[in-house]
């Protein structure tokens, strides 16, 4: 491979992009759209003469690379359209398998930046519930085996300083009842305005002051501390970038 400035620019692009995406993620979970743009003007562009220069020779590991990014691509947006995964993660994914098929920094890896990405991404998201176990476990705090993977029990007068969801349904009376909620009220919680999103807790606060006076008096509150899937994404990216893949690992504990 040859001409690899052009992708180190759109490299560059992307990780800005990433790394903005992950604040706006971690902040709001949620990122905007035009978050994309930038970076898919300037990747686009790099990644058309990056193109043009490869198939003035082609080669097959051209050819291969360019369909492994168009397969990528098409994969991410079935995966989001069927709800299998977000769509700014989606987003994310097809805006790095587009514009940088390969890494400009280091050797290729196999399968392709993208995959590597995906892949490092999952690993790097594995750690957090293995985390919050063994924190958990050493403080010996009593929770469902789901929670204790996912979540941790946080002081109730500073509940809206974290991000994630409030994992449990606290009741008003003497003593102040509770009760572990199941984990798909989270996802309920999205799709709605409701005093279990701890996001909606630091936004409005009037709205939901009933609450916020419950969760303080309560003293500790379970919440799921949800890491945005768009950072793990980041830092498998910063790897990738360096040639490092857990599939060229694997490889080459088989080999």
């Amino acid at each position: 491979m040859h001409d690899l400035l052009p992708l180190a620019v759109s490299a560059t692009a992307v990780l800005l992009t990433f790394l903005y995406a992950s604040w706006q993620d971690l902040r709001t979970r949620t990122v905007l759209t035009v978050t994309w743009y930038p970076a898919a003007g300037i990747g686009g562009a790099a990644v058309l003469y990056f193109w043009y220069r490869q198939f003035q020779e082609p080669a097959a590991a051209a050819v291969s690379i360019l369909a492994i990014s168009l397969i990528v691509c098409v994969m991410m947006w079935l995966f989001a359209k069927a709800g299998m995964f977000g769509w700014a993660d989606a987003k994310a994914m097809i805006l790095l398998a587009a514009t940088v098929p390969i890494t400009p920094f280091a050797a290729w890896i196999f399968p392709s930046l993208a995959l590597s990405t995906l892949v490092n991404a999952g690993v790097i998201a594995l750690i957090v519930p293995a985390a919050l176990l063994i924190r958990n476990t050493i403080r010996k705090e009593k929770a469902p085996f789901w929670l204790r993977c996912s979540g941790m029990p946080v002081p109730g007068d500073s509940l809206t300083r974290y991000f994630g969801f409030v994992a449990e349904e606290i009741t008003d009376g003497d003593p102040i009842a509770r009760t572990f909620l199941p984990a798909a009220s989270s996802i309920r919680a999205l799709k709605k305005n409701s005093a279990l999103s701890i996001r909606n807790l630091r936004e409005s606060p009037e709205k939901f002051a009933r609450e916020l006076d419950l969760y303080r008096r309560a003293g500790s509150v379970w919440i799921t501390y949800g890491v945005p899937f768009m950072i793990p994404i980041t830092l498998g990216y910063l790897l990738a970038l360096a040639g490092l893949s857990l599939p060229d690992a694997v490889l080459s504990l088989l080999t």
